[in-house]
């Protein structure tokens, strides 16, 4: 990559913790039925939920960065070149909430009133709809952007679960091939487009599912570990895109950031899961910035990688210096060196979740750097 990793990381300034990098909950929970998971979100509030406020940041970040202390970037003057019309974004946002987040409203009454199936169907016209909305708004990269965070979630779950043991992670698999398969039935149409798009949102839904019998507070630390990595995540993603920062990074930095922001509002009003399944979803979003980087490819991803956790660890190990090696931000560095480790082992035969693990061990000896800095 072309930007100076060694200036970055040394004048990096940013907030600090540990998030998804070291989760002792696991995600997809061996045995569990896919079609019993696939029930609880339907009627899991936080879930649903969260699927409404994603693809409300998606849209927030069209009309300018998240304006909330902590998640603050500077932005170079960029020029969208068909800027999404404000008209339209109002229409979706307005569709989101008199539409789309009804629906899984009424998906949960059904389940309450014993009528699965008809729960079923409530909850897939409500992801149709917020499905809709996307497309409304950025046709085909809404498709591609969901895409690439599920490449990122799946690559994480195969690090941290039992295949054998979990029929999750091969359900997430088979929906992201009926996503394929549908969208390549006709390329050209939109009504195809929407329902490949449904099909990942499920997948995503899935893939981000959080046990919940941890105790209440377990998970205020899991969510307050995780708005902590998306702030990290969002700052190292602005300084690797820099000033010459392309339309479509923008797009996605602000989203990130405005998934953040939904996620501090969630924790400050007690709903741990919901502020840790969107700040998750902020620190995948920032890593797409990355991979949007100009010049970065899938050849030399693992690369780049690489080279950005191997700098953000030599920085926090220089910012470290006089430092009490059993205070937090030392024993945070060490979880970073393990991931890298970790991610050098599997670079070769996995690559993908080489990327995944580079990405989480950049980010987290980079808040190492903004703890130390104390700002």
């Amino acid at each position: 990559m072309r930007k100076r990793f060694i200036h970055l990381m040394l004048g990096a300034l940013l907030i600090g913790g540990l998030a998804a990098c070291n989760e002792d909950s696991s995600i997809l929970d061996p045995g569990t039925n896919p079609q019993v998971t696939e029930l609880d979100l339907m009627v899991d509030e936080d879930l649903t939920d969260a699927v409404i406020m994603d693809a409300e940041a998606a849209l927030d970040a069209t009309l300018g960065p998240a304006a909330v202390s902590g998640f603050e970037v500077t932005e170079p003057p960029v020029l969208f070149a068909e800027p999404p019309d404000p008209e339209l974004v109002a229409a979706a946002r307005t569709k989101l909430q008199e539409e789309c987040r009804p629906l899984f409203r009424q998906a949960r009454e059904a389940w309450r009133n014993g009528d699965a199936e008809r729960a079923a169907e409530l909850a897939y016209q409500g992801r149709l709809c917020v499905a809709e909305v996307l497309v409304m708004v950025f046709g085909e990269e809404a498709y591609d952007n969901l895409w690439q965070r599920l490449k990122q979630t799946v690559s994480w779950l195969e690090e941290q679960v039992d295949e054998d043991v979990s029929p999750l992670l091969g359900r997430i698999r088979e929906l992201m091939d009926e996503a394929e398969a549908i969208r390549n039935e006709d390329t050209a149409s939109e009504e195809k487009l929407i329902l490949a798009t449904e099909r990942l949102i499920l997948a995503l839904q899935i893939g981000n599912r959080e046990r919940f019998q941890q105790r209440r507070q377990e998970k205020e630390e899991h969510a307050r570990l995780a708005v902590f990595m998306a702030r990290s995540a969002i700052g190292l993603a602005a300084q690797v895109a820099g000033d010459d920062i392309t339309e479509r990074q923008v797009h996605e930095l602000r989203h990130s950031q405005h998934m953040a922001m939904r996620a501090v509002e969630a924790m400050e009003l007690g709903r741990y899961p919901l502020a840790f399944h969107l700040a998750r979803e902020a620190v995948n979003i920032a890593l797409v910035v990355v991979i949007l980087e100009p010049g970065v490819t899938d050849a030399n991803l693992v690369e780049v990688m690489v080279q950005l956790s191997a700098t953000a660890i030599l920085a926090a190990n220089e910012a470290l210096a006089g430092v009490d090696r059993q205070m937090f931000p030392a024993r945070l560095l060490e979880q970073a060196k393990l991931l890298k480790g970790k991610a050098d082992l599997v670079a070769q035969t996995q690559p993908r979740v080489a990327v995944y693990l580079y990405w989480h061990a950049a980010v987290t000896a980079y808040g190492v750097i903004q703890m130390v800095s104390g700002v």
